[in-house]
């Protein structure tokens, strides 16, 4: 027992470190060698230009856009702006508008294409945007003054700061579609998703392999691994890198995404921006404009160059370094996860300690805890909601979500704990582990074939597991030595599992419950530690004994007594001590896998043994789920998000008040009927609660109608109230849109759209041109939104207690009218 509580602590210490290791740098000081990255410098740049929020058009993201044309034309690098159009159209939605994107450029020696460091100034119209993306800006900065103390780059190097990025991409989209070019390039875009936590970089263009060895080599602290690729390729999700990829150009993608609660909120300050994050962010940037821009770029870019075009690689962090390997190794190693486990089965078997029926029917109840985990932790979840309805809507991501996460943890272990009772009853200590080692290699071979870049995860710890076990079989008269070498197989799982499985929770949380089918994978495996079985004085342990080992006489009372059992008709694994006495077992009635040693499992003497672990940890679950609802009360320092709009229709003057919220905060109620309203004007989330308003004093959005034929209609829409966006939504799908901000290109969408958001909307209004889906006349709601509450009649500020809503039409003074053209 001594050994294995050992092999235990160092499987969490070794899980333990590979988790820290995984951590963002150490940020540096202000004195720091004029030629590294200094997070404080940064930090002061956040703190000058996120001082207030800056959606793009608004007066903020002009000055904070003129200022970095000031900064980077100081820096020496060739500073303009690109003034365009951008668009962007999904899902039956249309969004565009001008765009004042600033792009630097310091010149090569003999360039062979362009390194782009890009990063977007505008943020949403709720919070001033420190990290997201203002800590990224800065941190490119700081790189270009760290690069301009050594020698000078054989490539252009080009900072490119986009605008309306939250927007829809509209300033990456015009850049993209203006300028990007024929000559090679690599755009490394920075990003947040959170306040804190490392510089992961999780996306790259497909066939990444050259830009993933430049990645290893450019950045002092990598971090990220192909999973994380594969994983973002499978989602909807957007940054400003989407619209280089859609034109089949390379790049890499970078963020933090740690705090994701106070993204797109007014906690997204500059007070809550983790300078170890901003490190990672400038280390990365710097790294890699220093590597790529002294590379021959043409064999990354093979779209325009003409090169050869690479495959992927695998990737990931392990021992402080970036172990990568090529894409062609993916089925070669994932079948050896699946040989090794099968040579462990094959072992046990001829060892006559396991069945291959059982090993089977472990690995089914393995998969049937991981879903039985997911499930448990759902509720869990829905627990917490019915205790704290706020959850509902605030939830999954908490302010102090550690206790939380904690609780789901001990779920796990409840769940696995309980599998591997009934498991090693039924197949023995070795089948159990051999089942769970199983599945974990299958995953490795199906995740070869759909999702490679992922499939280290599984096969790497099904080699070692796999290897540990048989090594674990071959020793079985060593105990001490078997479940150390059974430990050591179990060290790749502990490195890449546990940490995946804690890492999950910021990106979901515990509401989906995938954290817990991590950890129940892992935990399942590590249990090959615990198949070596120690001798006990006077007996035979299960790993001593074999067929034709056990004599009459050899077995003590109370297991099978003297002259009842005789050589050759008791085999290894066979006998669970105190399960077998006198009288009950004849010759041959014994088979493979049903009887354990005496050590190795509860018997009638003992029934209780094991049970332990399953109850305590289900009593930790309720107890920290308890400490967890009771840390994360809402406060001045933690508070609640709170829907809640204003809704006018300037045509009958008709006000509401607006709020998507299911369990609104006492303050939010106090807007709100206790029942639901028809709100067909209203521009967001349809399933949302109201009151009464009094109306505003306040001229709703103008639309002049310039044109109408059978076939198009022409409108120029504009605020008067200076609303930066405008909102034209249509009772059926218009087959084509055309936005034309005056002086600038225009830009159409050729697909079915039946809303169009209309960005940075200058005081002159927007032109813009409708193709009729039929000569009958089609009704048109237009919106002009702005940002803020404070001059809606009868609003009261909110309590400290609570906050704006991350949602974009939360915490907006709505006007409408309607129009038929």
């Amino acid at each position: 027992m001594a050994t294995r509580w050992v092999a235990a602590l160092v499987l969490v210490l070794v899980a333990g470190l590979s988790w820290v290791d995984g951590r963002a740098p150490a940020p540096a000081p202000a004195d720091a060698p004029t030629g590294e990255i200094a997070a404080d410098r940064a930090l002061r740049t956040v703190g000058e230009l996120a001082r207030e929020p800056r959606p793009t058009g608004s007066p903020a993201a002009d000055r904070v856009r003129d200022e970095l044309v000031d900064r980077l034309s100081a820096a020496g690098l060739s500073t303009r702006l690109h003034s365009s159009t951008g668009a962007d159209s999904h899902d039956g939605r249309m969004s565009a508008g001008p765009v004042e994107n600033v792009v630097a450029t310091l010149p090569g020696t003999d360039p062979t294409g362009a390194v782009v460091l890009a990063a977007h100034y505008d943020s949403v119209a709720g919070g001033p945007g420190a990290a997201d993306d203002m800590s990224s800006v800065a941190a490119i900065l700081e790189a270009v003054r760290a690069l301009q103390t050594g020698p000078p780059l054989r490539n252009d190097l080009v900072v490119l700061i986009t605008d309306a990025e939250e927007a829809g991409l509209l300033g990456a989209q015009a850049w993209v579609r203006d300028e990007l070019g024929a000559r090679p390039s690599v755009v490394v875009n920075f990003e947040a998703r959170g306040v804190s936590g490392p510089s992961l970089m999780f996306q790259t263009s497909p066939g990444n392999a050259g830009l993933v060895r430049a990645f290893a080599e450019a950045v002092p602290h990598p971090v990220g691994d192909s999973s994380l690729v594969e994983a973002y390729r499978l989602l909807q999700n957007d940054t400003d890198l989407t619209r280089v990829l859609d034109a089949g150009r390379p790049g890499l993608n970078f963020a933090f995404i740690e705090e994701p609660v106070e993204y797109h909120t007014t906690g997204d300050a500059p007070e809550n921006l983790s300078a170890a994050s901003v490190q990672g962010h400038g280390e990365a940037a710097l790294g890699l404009a220093r590597v790529l821009g002294d590379r021959d770029l043409a064999p990354l870019d093979p779209a325009v160059s003409g090169a050869p075009a690479q495959g992927d690689a695998t990737y990931f962090r392990f021992a402080g370094a970036l172990a990568v390997y090529p894409g062609w190794l993916v089925w070669p190693v994932a079948g050896l996860g699946l040989l090794a486990v099968a040579g462990a089965v094959l072992l046990g078997r001829r060892r006559e300690v396991l069945t291959v029926p059982r090993v089977l029917g472990s690995a089914a109840g393995v998969l049937v805890t991981a879903a039985a985990g997911v499930a448990a932790t759902a509720g869990l979840w829905q627990l917490l909601v019915v205790l704290r309805p706020s959850y509902a809507d605030t939830g999954p991501f908490l302010h102090r979500p550690v206790a939380v996460q904690l609780a789901a943890v001990a779920l796990a272990v409840t769940v696995t704990a309980l599998w591997y009772l009934v498991a090693r009853r039924w197949a023995g200590r070795a089948g159990a582990a051999a089942g769970a080692a199983l599945v974990v290699a299958l995953l490795g071979v199906v995740t070869a074939g759909t999702v490679p870049g992922a499939s280290f995860l599984f096969a790497l710890p099904a080699t070692g597991a796999g290897l540990g076990l048989a090594a674990a079989l071959l020793w079985r008269h060593r105990p001490v030595a078997a479940t150390a070498v059974a430990a050591l197989g179990a060290v790749p799982g502990a490195v890449l599992l546990a940490p995946l499985g804690w890492d999950l929770f910021t990106l979901s949380g515990i509401a989906d419950g995938i954290p817990v089918a991590a950890q129940v994978l892992l935990l399942a495996l590590l249990t090959i530690v615990l198949v070596p079985v120690p001798a006990r004085p006077g007996t035979p342990a299960a790993s001593q004994v074999e067929a034709g080992q056990v004599e009459a006489g050899q077995v003590e009372a109370g297991q099978v007594e003297a002259g009842q059992v005789e050589a050759g008709q008791v085999e290894a694994g066979q006998v669970e001590a105190g399960q077998v006495e006198a009288g009950q077992v004849e010759a041959g009635q014994v088979g493979a896998g049903q009887v354990e040693a005496r050590q190795g499992g509860a018997g009638p003497h003992q029934p209780r043994r094991g049970w332990p672990v399953p109850a305590g940890a289900a009593v930790a679950v309720a107890v920290l789920a308890a400490t967890g609802l009771v840390l994360d009360r809402p406060g001045p320092d933690r508070p609640q998000a709170s829907h809640l709009s204003f809704l006018q229709d300037t045509d009958t003057g008709a006000a509401r008040w607006v709020s998507t919220d299911t369990a609104p905060a006492t303050w939010t109620a106090g807007y709100l009927d206790p029942a639901g309203a028809d709100l067909p004007m209203w521009p967001g989330d349809p399933a949302a609660r109201s009151g009464p308003a009094a109306p505003l004093a306040a001229p709703g959005p103008a639309v002049e109608i310039v044109e109408r034929t059978p076939q198009r209609l022409v409108l120029q829409v504009a605020s008067p109230r200076g609303a930066p966006t405008v909102i034209l939504r249509s009772d059926r799908p218009l087959p084509s849109v055309t936005v034309a901000p005056a002086g600038r290109p225009a830009v159409r969408s050729g697909r079915d759209v039946d809303e169009i958001r209309l960005q940075a909307v200058p005081a002159a209004g927007m032109r813009v041109e409708l193709t009729r889906p039929a000569p009958s006349p089609v009704t048109i709601t237009v919106s002009d939104p702005t940002p803020g509450l404070a001059e809606a009649p009868g609003f009261r500020p909110r309590p400290p207690e609570l906050r704006g809503a991350a949602d974009w039409d939360s915490d907006q003074i709505v006007l409408s009218r309607t129009i038929s053209g």
